[in-house]
């Protein structure tokens, strides 16, 4: 499947599924009283699915993919939670794990003006030849909006400082090829290391259980 077809239908889902959950949140229910009115400041995890890009960073070349984000998120106090989960690069070049921690400015966790801190690990692949190790740490300024009773939709913008590490094999020459013993020799690789101040922007759509 064509690449930008698959980032527009993942960001398509991750817009549409608030919304049909919204819609069945609206339709009558037959919840007890008692039932309906239980507090829901409980404690309860919440699983957020989103977007992550670093597509506006003018020190990649080209500038990299946008991610694919799953996160398991679970409140630790009142305001504080923690979370974990992984990532994977819309093209399939990247995969990595991230974890951190948000803190909510409002009176419930997931709801609300938040500030978040996370650090990251990934592996990733430019082509046959060239890959490599970037770890990152950073923070965000974002807002969690309700929609209906489970589900929720966050917006976050910041930066994270990353260093990279990509090893780079050289290709054999038109020489070598032609002499089979040449190519059993070990080839030369490049090691390249790089520091970089990244923007950083996360759409999720997060839904508590």
């Amino acid at each position: 499947m064509n690449p930008y077809t698959t980032r527009f239908l993942a960001f398509a889902s991750l817009l549409t599924a608030p919304a049909l959950a919204l819609a069945q949140d609206e339709a009558p229910s037959e919840t007890a009283p008692a039932e309906s009115a239980a507090p829901s400041s409980r404690s309860r995890s919440a699983l957020a699915v989103g977007l992550r890009s670093h597509s506006l960073s003018v020190e990649a070349t080209p500038p990299e993919a946008p991610a694919f984000v799953v996160d398991l998120e679970h409140p630790m106090l009142p305001h504080l939670t923690v979370f974990g989960g992984f990532h994977l690069g819309m093209g399939m070049d990247a995969v990595g794990l991230q974890a951190g921690s948000r803190l909510y400015v409002g009176n419930q966790p997931f709801q609300g003006l938040f500030l978040g801190l996370q650090a990251e690990g990934t592996f990733f692949k430019r082509d046959e030849q060239t890959s490599g190790t970037r770890t990152s740490v950073g923070g965000l300024l974002g807002y969690s909006q309700t929609l209906g009773e489970q589900w929720r939709v966050s917006l976050g913008a910041g930066a994270d400082v990353s260093q990279t590490r990509s090893e780079t094999v050289e290709p054999p020459t038109p020489g070598c090829i032609l002499f089979t013993p040449c190519l059993l020799t070990r080839r030369e690789t490049h090691v390249e290391k790089q520091e970089a101040v990244r923007p950083l922007v996360r759409l999720a759509a997060v839904y508590r259980f």
